[in-house]
């Protein structure tokens, strides 16, 4: 589905998705790829089950700090914040290949974005390990957290 609204935008739009500069590149993603799933997370989070799917089949759902159903501005922090190690990468491996294609020098600040993005992810992960509430970076700041569904 995904790749279908790629191939769309590239119709309607008349790219070329042999030869696209990074930034052209990094925008088609972002519309076709990032946005849909940062609001599919959105949107299941703040419906009836407060959840994805993956949580709802564990009996998890998303509440604010006091509990409460979080709204739609602490969902949309949430997994903005979530998802910006992966949309980091996007962005410097539509650089990496530009640069390669065009036969030029990888910069170092591209190759160090890389691995920053998965620095990032790994220390989410480690926060959630070592946080003694067991929260992520990303709960922190949105307010929010995964708790057992009662219903």
């Amino acid at each position: 589905m995904l790749l279908g609204a790629s191939l769309l935008i590239s119709r309607i739009f008349q790219f070329n998705l042999d030869n696209v500069n990074p930034v052209t590149g990094e925008l088609i993603a972002f519309v076709t790829l990032t946005l849909p799933v940062i609001f599919y997370f959105m949107l299941s989070e703040n419906g009836k089950y407060a959840g994805t799917i993956g949580k709802r089949k564990l009996g998890l759902r998303i509440v604010s700090k006091t509990l409460t159903k979080a709204s739609l501005g602490q969902l949309l922090i949430r997994n903005c914040i979530k998802f910006l190690p992966w949309e980091l990468a996007h962005f410097f491996i539509f650089r990496l290949f530009y640069f390669t294609s065009t036969n030029k020098t990888t910069p170092d600040w591209v190759l160090t974005g890389l691995i920053s993005s998965q620095l990032l992810a790994i220390i989410y992960m480690l926060f959630i390990i070592f946080n003694k509430n067991n929260r992520s970076i990303y709960e922190i700041f949105s307010q929010t957290r995964v708790v057992q569904n009662t219903a």
